[in-house]
């Protein structure tokens, strides 16, 4: 259940980046790694499923902890991070053959001064970065409802 609330949230936050630059009539960037990512223990030992606390009773659930299910929880909030698109897509302003158009001679050095000047963002662009930090809070509280209901389920 946590890989399938991954999955949802890195599919939602693309369709978000999709429908921000559509409106701005920008080309999406481009995919550079997997949309997913698979919650696996590779190269790593697997967790045990649960331990019982020294000196408690087998028979009170409160004893009980569960290692498994709290690294993936953590590994799962480790996936919320999401590249900043709109400084991918200021520097991907490039020509079809992927590099970027030679300076021209004798062009003024006040171009330079212009680009390292703070470009204020648009309006879309604050409200994509607010819907993605909406999507980060509703990845984060869906996992630790999937936590507790796991938790409850034992």
């Amino acid at each position: 259940m946590l890989q399938s609330e991954l999955d949802k949230f890195k599919a939602s936050i693309q369709i978000i980046h999709d429908y921000y630059f559509a409106i701005e009539e920008k080309t999406t960037h481009e995919l550079t790694g997997a949309v997913t990512s698979e919650l696996t223990f590779e190269g790593e030992e697997m967790p045990i499923v649960e331990v019982l606390a020294e000196n408690a009773d087998s028979a009170v659930i409160g004893s009980y902890t569960y290692p498994r299910l709290d690294k993936l929880l953590q590994m799962a909030l480790k996936q919320q991070a999401v590249p900043d698109v709109t400084k991918i897509d200021a520097s991907g302003d490039k020509t079809k053959g992927g590099k970027a158009p030679p300076p021209k001679k004798g062009a003024p050095a006040a171009k330079d001064a212009e680009t390292d000047a703070p470009i204020e963002e648009s309006l879309y662009v604050k409200e994509m970065k607010e819907a993605v930090r909406v999507e980060k809070s509703l990845l984060r509280f869906r996992l630790v409802q999937v936590r507790n209901w796991t938790l409850n389920r034992l």
